[in-house]
């Protein structure tokens, strides 16, 4: 992982008769409640829209970054919410994959954790600290990092994902990137819509040698529709 400093980029957003506007996209704040906490998240309606613009499709089709982790998903407000009900951070270590927007490391921060946040999209991840600083989070650091090269030697007490599992070809990184990250007694929760094609990951954690526990979960989308999913908990 390596850190990424983005102080020195020019601002993220454009601003025109008071909203602001990411690569001409309006940019939404949406105040969410959970677990009696309110939390205010910059998000984009449809990230995907940023895929018509030729040259962010020609680096998706290069880097295989798609712009999904700067939209806000329900699998996220899921996590959020399951963490803020469980038990405090009381200053334990815990990194989160595929952070995206970030909302469940800053839930998880109020909530006594000290939180990496990483995701493989510099783009996300200023997006992350944009909504850091914008709910007064304290975060440990915002790192790159790729699935398929977890950093050896670094452990945390929880990884948390949320709607990582969307194409079958991730799920086997996604889970030798929590082996190498997971402490011995640690836990990690993985927050999922349903999909189907996350249905392996049950069986796929089992042969990595996990005890895997399922809680049926549910959120809002941006429609304010009810999603329902489900959190893998896994543990050695």
């Amino acid at each position: 992982m390596s850190p990424e400093d983005d102080h020195n980029q020019k601002p993220l957003f454009d601003w025109a008769a008071g909203r602001p506007y990411y690569r001409a996209l309006p940019v939404e704040q949406r105040r969410l409640e959970i677990a009696e906490r309110t939390f205010d998240i910059a998000t984009l309606r449809d990230a995907a829209d940023l895929l018509d613009e030729p040259d962010f499709a020609q680096r998706f089709l290069e880097e295989d970054l798609a712009p999904h982790g700067l939209q806000l998903w329900p699998a996220a407000i899921m996590l959020a919410e399951h963490i803020l009900q469980a038990e405090p951070g009381a200053g334990r270590k815990a990194v989160e994959l595929g952070a995206g927007l970030a909302l469940t490391s800053i839930a998880a921060s109020t909530h006594g954790w000290r939180v990496t946040i990483t995701d493989n999209d510099p783009v996300a991840l200023r997006f992350a600290r944009y909504n850091a600083e914008n709910n007064n989070a304290s975060i440990d650091a915002y790192e790159v990092l790729d699935w398929h090269k977890p950093p050896i030697g670094r452990l945390f007490d929880r990884v948390w994902a949320a709607d990582v599992l969307y194409q079958l070809v991730d799920q086997e990184p996604v889970l030798n990137c929590i082996d190498t990250l997971l402490a011995p007694r640690g836990l990690a929760l993985v927050a999922d819509p349903n999909r189907k094609i996350a249905d392996p990951f049950d069986e796929l954690a089992q042969d990595h040698g996990f005890k895997v526990v399922l809680l049926p979960a549910s959120a809002p989308d941006l429609q304010g529709r009810s999603v329902s999913g489900r959190i893998f908990i896994l543990q050695r």
